[in-house]
């Protein structure tokens, strides 16, 4: 008879989030993620399964969070709101260890994409997915010409710049990307 769970395991892939967040997939060990988590390894691997199947479900965890901040956003969808978007992008963190300044988990496994399984280039693009739906829509509701080629646009604007922080270690490196993207829409909206 398996014994009873003593963790919280939403609690515990959030953890694990930030833990993949900060160092990747591949520099992230099983003992990073027991230390952050306090679950011994077994404890992990009966619990979540294997490194990729933890990656898998730490990306289903992390596309929510964004799922949330895309409705809060862009409600209602509209161009304004991507362009607040960029700028609190670029916007400094008042702590030098904040996971914000690690970029974007998603952006980042794209760089990671050469060795990953299809299941987690799936997950990749279901989150670009959801960017770029987001950027269509509010293109649409602000009545821009070719809504398809500008949510491209600004989905490739958002994760050069967030690859920038990623390589900076700071949000502020996303200002120079923040402030063409911030002007760009204001352009297509007049």
């Amino acid at each position: 008879m398996p014994r009873p769970r003593k963790f919280d395991e939403t609690e515990a892939l959030q953890k694990m989030v930030m833990v993949f967040w900060r160092n990747g997939f591949d520099a992230t060990t099983t003992r990073m993620l027991e230390e952050a988590t306090g679950i011994g390894v077994r404890g992990i691997a009966n619990a979540f399964g294997d490194k990729e199947e933890i990656f898998l479900k730490v990306l289903a965890v992390y596309t929510e969070m964004a799922r949330g901040v895309i409705n809060q956003v862009f409600d209602p969808p509209r161009l304004e709101a991507a362009q607040m978007m960029f700028q609190g992008l670029a916007q400094a963190t008042d702590d030098p260890e904040d996971v914000t300044n690690c970029g974007c988990l998603m952006v980042n496994t794209v760089f990671e994409l050469g060795r990953a399984s299809p299941k987690v280039r799936e997950a990749v693009e279901d989150y670009r997915a959801m960017w770029r739906e987001a950027f269509h829509a509010a293109s649409v509701a602000d009545g821009v010409s070719d809504p398809d080629s500008r949510a491209e646009f600004l989905l490739g604007l958002l994760w050069g710049a967030l690859s920038q922080v990623r390589l900076m270690g700071s949000t502020t490196a996303a200002a120079p990307m923040a402030k063409v993207a911030v002007e760009t829409i204001e352009s297509w909206k007049s």
